[in-house]
C-alpha cells in the first residue's frame, strides 16, 4: 500500500516517525512542514506566495520538509513530490484532537484535505502534551495492529477517522461522535497596552458523556468519523420553503 504520512507538528517529530516507522514494508513517504504549523488549521499557500522543499535523509525512506501548511503537504505531496497515495496518515500529533480543536487543528485539517481529495485518510493524536517515546510507540503498535481493519471501514466520499489516544494505558476502544461542546474558555492576558498573550483553559461542566472528549478523558481510544461536509441538511430542506425578494 502507498501511504503518505503527515503532520502538523513538523517533519521531525517524534510521534510522526514512531507510526511511519512500523510501515517500512509499504511504498511510503513522509511530506510534512519544515515548522510546527499547529493552529493552522485548513490554511494553504496561493499563488504568488512559493513554497520550499528540502529532502531530509536518515530516516530510511523518502522524508520531505515543505516550507508551507500541512493542508500544503497533502496537495503537494499528493500531486507532486510522491503522487497519488491509498492512504493518507496524519500524526501522530502531540496534543489532543477532540471536539471543537478540530475546528482548529492542522493535523485534522490534513486529512480532511486528503478526504476532499478522494484519498482514505486518518488523523492521529495523543491527548498528552509531554509526551515520552513511550506513549508514542504505544500508539502507534495500535495503529499498526489495526491498520487493515481501520483500512477495510467502508468511509462515504469525504469521510475520515480521527484516532485520539489517552494519556495513559488505554481501557478500551469506542468508537463515538465528535463533541460540539466549547471546551476551551479564551483568555487573553494584557503584557502591556498594545500586547496580548492568549491564554485559556478547559472546562468540562456540560459534557456530553456519549462524546469523543468524555471517553477519551476516560481512559479509552477514541474513534469518530469526520466528514468536510458541513451541509445542515434539515435547515437546508426549510429554507428552501423560504421566499426571497429580488
Amino acid at each position: 500500500m502507498r501511504i503518505l504520512f503527515t503532520n502538523d507538528d513538523g517533519y521531525d517529530s517524534e510521534g510522526l516517525h514512531a507510526v511511519a516507522d512500523l510501515f517500512k514494508g509499504h511504498d511510503i513517504a513522509v511530506v510534512a512542514p519544515d515548522t510546527q504549523k499547529s493552529g493552522f488549521s485548513h490554511s494553504l499557500t496561493l499563488h504568488p506566495q512559493l513554497l520550499s522543499c528540502k529532502e531530509i535523509s536518515g530516516y530510511g525512506y523518502k522524508t520531505y520538509a515543505v516550507g508551507g501548511t500541512p493542508v500544503d503537504c497533502v496537495k503537494f505531496g499528493a500531486s507532486t513530490l510522491f503522487g497519488a497515495p491509498d492512504m493518507v496518515i496524519s500524526g501522530i500529533n502531540r496534543g489532543r484532537n477532540l471536539g471543537s480543536d478540530v475546528m482548529y487543528s492542522g493535523t485534522i485539517s490534513a486529512a480532511a484535505d486528503a478526504a476532499h481529495l478522494g484519498f482514505r485518510a486518518i488523523a492521529l493524536s495523543l491527548d498528552c502534551d509531554k509526551p515520552t517515546r513511550a506513549d508514542f510507540a504505544r500508539f502507534a503498535e495500535f495503529v499498526h495492529a489495526n491498520f487493515d481493519a481501520l483500512a477495510d471501514v467502508e468511509l462515504p466520499p469525504k469521510t475520515f477517522l480521527n484516532i485520539n489516544h489517552p494519556d495513559c494505558a488505554p481501557r478500551g476502544v469506542k468508537v463515538c461522535k465528535m463533541s460540539t461542546l466549547d471546551s476551551f474558555v479564551d483568555v487573553y492576558d494584557c503584557v502591556r497596552s498594545d500586547i496580548y498573550m492568549p491564554h485559556g483553559h478547559r472546562c468540562y461542566d456540560m459534557l456530553d458523556p456519549d462524546t469523543d472528549e468524555a471517553y477519551c478523558g476516560g481512559g479509552y481510544i477514541t474513534v469518530s468519523p469526520l466528514t468536510v461536509d458541513r451541509t445542515d441538511y434539515s435547515t437546508l430542506e426549510k429554507i428552501k420553503r423560504t421566499s426571497f425578494a429580488l
